[in-house]
């Protein structure tokens, strides 16, 4: 099965790669077309879409609160111009006959037939599908099955109940104290899904926590393989909490473009509890093909950051020793 993704950069751009990656994780490289990655350094675009949508067996359209407002730098609706790329492929898959499937990301709405034009108007009658932040594999792995005809499967309810536990932790953190990590009117990315500020990083005032003597882990699910470093970790109290900062790297060692975005990481554990980002913030969105990406990742963590300490990647790829692992669990 071949993939087609959809998408408007400046609307569901973090979306899409996230999107993309798992995917890829499920599917294969060659079964999702992404054109970040698929598309090489000089081709023709509108030649390489025509020729993937050729080829595809089913086409996402990732549509997030933006993609219909969307407008030009005249003030005029972008879907509404005839030379818009996504207007295009949309209008070419429709015309195809082409299973396209709306995905609905960031609390978006399918749109209303007369929101859209005539020749996409038909896009409204088909079931869309919603991926959540906190339950975003179970979402995907719903989509690809309904793709593939396969029956929907009942959502693990352990792993609901854990994302929402977590999510609790961080928001009565925040609730209690604030986050000082945040810098001064750092607000959220479109481009990331979980829109979290940026972190300002540790300074002399922080506590330095001592690393272990191997504080990587390498990501073998993704194309190729993505090795992931903790390089330093910082930490300070802050009213009855403690403000955790970790500055990481990813050594992209695959022959493709990749995201490094706030997904990657899913949590923090401190004293055996799991404390989700609370902000991020990394020197680009892709790292490309044999390079290095840096990047940090802050934490509101309600135990104090003493012990073992352990950074959890996307899907539990991997696990990072932040400490030492013969350090106790430490008290919370």
């Amino acid at each position: 099965m071949r993939v087609f993704l959809s998408y408007r950069r400046g609307d569901a751009g973090g979306y899409a790669g996230r999107l993309t990656d798992t995917l890829i994780q499920r599917l294969g490289a060659r079964s999702v077309f992404h054109d970040v990655t698929a598309i090489s350094p000089g081709e023709d675009y509108t030649v390489a879409i025509d020729r993937a949508l050729a080829d595809s067996d089913a086409a996402l359209v990732v549509i997030g609160p933006g993609w219909l407002t969307a407008e030009t730098s005249q003030g005029a609706r972008r879907l509404f111009e005839p030379g818009d790329y996504v207007r295009l492929e949309l209008a070419t898959m429709l015309r195809r006959g082409i299973r396209a499937v709306p995905v609905l990301v960031g609390g978006a709405q399918l749109p209303k037939a007369d929101e859209l034009p005539d020749d996409l108007q038909v896009l409204a009658q088909r079931q869309a599908v919603e991926l959540h932040d906190e339950t975003w594999r179970e979402d995907v792995d719903g989509l690809i099955r309904s793709l593939r005809g396969e029956p929907a499967m009942a959502g693990n309810r352990r792993r609901r109940w854990l994302a929402a536990g977590i999510a609790l932790i961080v928001l009565l953190g925040l609730g209690t104290g604030g986050w000082l990590l945040w810098g001064p009117g750092a607000g959220g990315n479109d481009q990331q899904p979980a829109a979290l500020p940026a972190c300002v990083p540790a300074s002399q005032a922080w506590n330095s926590i001592a690393l272990s003597n191997d504080p990587t882990a390498v990501d073998k699910a993704a194309a190729g393989q993505l090795i992931f470093k903790v390089k330093s970790a910082s930490w300070r109290p802050h009213n009855g909490h403690w403000e955790v900062v970790l500055a990481t790297s990813m050594e992209n060692t695959s022959q493709e473009t990749v995201y490094h975005e706030v997904w990657r990481y899913d949590y923090l554990v401190v004293a055996q509890r799991p404390f989700t980002p609370a902000c991020f913030s990394a020197n680009g969105d892709t790292v490309d093909a044999g390079l290095v990406g840096d990047a940090l990742i802050g934490f509101d963590v309600a135990c104090k950051p003493a012990g073992f300490i352990e950074l959890v990647l996307e899907d539990e790829s991997g696990r990072i020793s932040v400490t030492p692992s013969s350090l106790g669990a430490g008290s919370c």
